[in-house]
C-alpha cells in the first residue's frame, strides 16, 4: 500500500498523524462585541431587548455574569485579548499616540502614521494567541475591528482589514463592514477551510452596537415606543442587529456540519450606558472604571464539550480568552500569558479577584516606560469588594449591594483599602517582570 502511494511510510504516517490532529482539534469563532452595556442582552435580563442568538448560546454555554475587561477603551481591550496581557504590559494603553502640540492626525497622517506603527511594534515580540494557532495549522480569519496595521503581520492567514493608514486603515477599515453590510467573507472563509480540511479560527470583531446607530429602520421600529427616548432605542436596535450576525454565523455552520465541533467565546471589549439626550454618545460607562464601563458577561459554549451552566458570583476576566481558546484546542498557552481556563469554573474561584487598567485615550509613547504616565485609574475587584485606585484618590465598593458602585465606603474601612492597593503593587509588580 505504501509503495503504491510512493511515500515513505514514515511521511505517510506523519501526513496521517496530522490530519487526525487537525480532526480532534474544534474550529473556534470568537464573537466581540463593541461598545455594550453588560446587562444589555436578553439572556442578562433586559426587559425590552430581543438577543435570542446569544441567548441561545447563553443557554447552551457556560456563562460568566461577573466577568471584566481589562480596559474600558477599544484598542487597549483588544490588544489584551490577542496577546493576553494587561495593557500596562502590552503598551497599548490608549486608542492613539499623543501628536505633538499643534499637530493632528488628520492633517499630519504622516506623522501620525509612523508614531502608530512605533505603538504597535512591541505586539509583534509579545505572545498572541492567533499567532499560536496559525503555527499549530489553523486557518485564522480578521473580520471587524482592528488597530494594528495588517493583520495578517500578527497571525491571521485571512483578513478583511488592509490597516493602511492612508486609505483609512486606523481600527479596521473594510473590516468593519462586517455585520453590518455583509457577512460573505465569513462564509467563503469558512467553505475554504472546510474544502481544506483544515481548523478554523473567526475573530468576529463587529463594529456593533458601537456608534453609529444606524440599524435598519425594521429594528429601530421595534423600540422606538419601549425606549424611554429615541438615542436609546437607536442603541437598542444595534445591539439586536449585532445578535442577528452572530446567529448567522451559528447557522451558517450549523448548515455545513461544523456547529458540534466549533468552540463559541463572547465577550464584549468596554461598556456602554446610553446617554438619553444626545445620538451616539455615552455616560458614566465607557473609558471610566466604574461597573458600566468594565463589566461584561462571558460565555464559552461547545455543543456536547461544555455542561451548560451560569455562574453568577466566580470573576472572571477577558484575560482568561487566550488561554481559553489555546487550551481548548490542545495547545499550552505561552507562560508569560497569566489567564485561567474558563472552562475550569473551580480555578476561577481559587483566583477570585480581578484587575483593570485605565489609562487615557491617548497615550505618549516615549513615556510608555512610566506605568503612571496618563493613568486614570486602577481596578482591583477582589470577592465582592472593588477598589478603584485613582491617582486622586481611592474608592471603595461593596458590589453585593452597590452593584453599580455609587456608595464609596473608603473612609469607613481605611484597612480593605490598605489591603487592596496592596494587591494592586503585586499585580503590577509582576506585570513590569514580564
Amino acid at each position: 500500500m505504501l509503495r503504491l502511494l510512493g511515500l515513505p511510510s514514515v511521511i505517510l504516517f506523519a501526513v496521517i498523524a496530522c490530519a487526525t490532529a487537525h480532526a480532534d482539534r474544534p474550529n473556534v469563532v470568537f464573537l466581540l462585541s463593541d461598545d455594550q452595556g453588560w446587562n444589555d442582552y436578553g439572556f442578562m435580563g433586559h426587559p425590552h431587548l430581543h438577543t435570542p442568538n446569544l441567548d441561545e448560546l447563553a443557554k447552551s454555554g457556560l456563562v460568566y455574569e461577573r466577568g471584566y475587561v481589562t480596559a474600558p477603551l477599544c484598542r487597549p481591550s483588544l490588544a489584551s485579548l490577542v496577546t493576553g496581557l494587561y495593557p500596562h504590559q502590552t503598551g497599548i494603553r490608549g486608542n492613539d499616540p499623543v501628536m505633538p502640540r499643534t499637530f493632528n492626525r488628520k492633517n499630519n497622517l504622516s506623522m501620525f502614521k509612523s508614531l502608530r506603527e512605533r505603538m504597535t511594534a512591541p505586539l509583534h515580540d509579545q505572545p498572541s494567541f492567533v499567532r499560536t494557532l496559525k503555527e499549530h495549522g489553523y486557518a485564522t480569519l480578521q473580520t471587524g475591528k482592528w488597530w494594528e496595521g495588517d493583520p495578517k503581520e500578527h497571525g491571521f492567514t485571512d483578513a478583511m482589514t488592509h490597516g493602511i493608514e492612508e486609505q483609512g486603515g486606523r481600527h479596521g477599515d473594510q473590516g468593519l463592514k462586517i455585520g453590518r453590510s455583509t457577512m460573505d467573507p465569513i462564509f467563503q472563509f469558512v467553505d475554504t477551510a472546510k474544502a481544506n480540511e483544515q481548523p478554523f479560527f473567526i475573530w468576529y470583531g463587529v463594529f456593533l452596537p458601537h456608534a453609529p446607530h444606524n440599524a435598519p429602520q425594521r429594528l429601530f421600529d421595534k423600540y422606538k415606543d419601549a425606549a424611554p427616548d429615541e438615542p436609546t432605542a437607536r442603541y437598542w436596535a444595534n445591539v439586536e442587529w449585532l445578535d442577528e450576525g452572530c446567529g448567522q454565523i451559528v447557522d451558517y455552520l450549523k448548515e455545513n456540519g461544523l456547529y458540534e465541533n466549533t468552540l463559541f467565546v463572547y465577550t464584549c471589549d468596554n461598556g456602554w450606558v446610553q446617554n438619553p439626550k444626545k445620538m451616539n454618545s455615552s455616560i458614566r460607562s465607557k473609558r471610566e472604571p466604574v461597573e458600566a464601563g468594565i463589566r461584561t458577561p462571558i460565555i464559552v459554549s461547545q455543543e456536547g464539550e461544555i455542561a451548560p451552566s451560569r455562574d453568577t458570583e466566580t470573576l472572571a476576566s477577558n484575560i482568561d480568552i487566550a488561554t481559553t481558546i489555546l487550551h481548548a484546542c490542545g495547545i499550552e498557552p505561552p507562560s508569560e500569558m497569566p489567564g485561567l481556563d474558563l472552562r475550569k469554573p473551580d480555578e476561577l474561584r481559587q483566583r477570585d479577584r480581578v484587575f483593570v487598567d485605565v489609562y487615557e485615550h491617548d497615550s505618549d509613547i516615549d513615556r510608555l516606560d512610566d506605568l503612571n504616565d496618563g493613568l486614570v485609574a486602577r481596578v482591583v475587584i477582589d470577592g465582592w469588594d472593588k477598589l478603584i485606585a485613582r491617582p486622586s484618590g481611592d474608592e471603595l465598593y461593596d458590589l453585593k449591594s452597590d452593584p453599580d458602585d455609587r456608595n464609596d465606603l473608603s473612609s469607613q474601612h481605611p484597612e480593605k483599602v490598605k489591603e487592596l492597593k496592596a494587591m494592586i503593587r503585586d499585580w503590577i509588580s509582576k506585570g513590569s517582570q514580564t
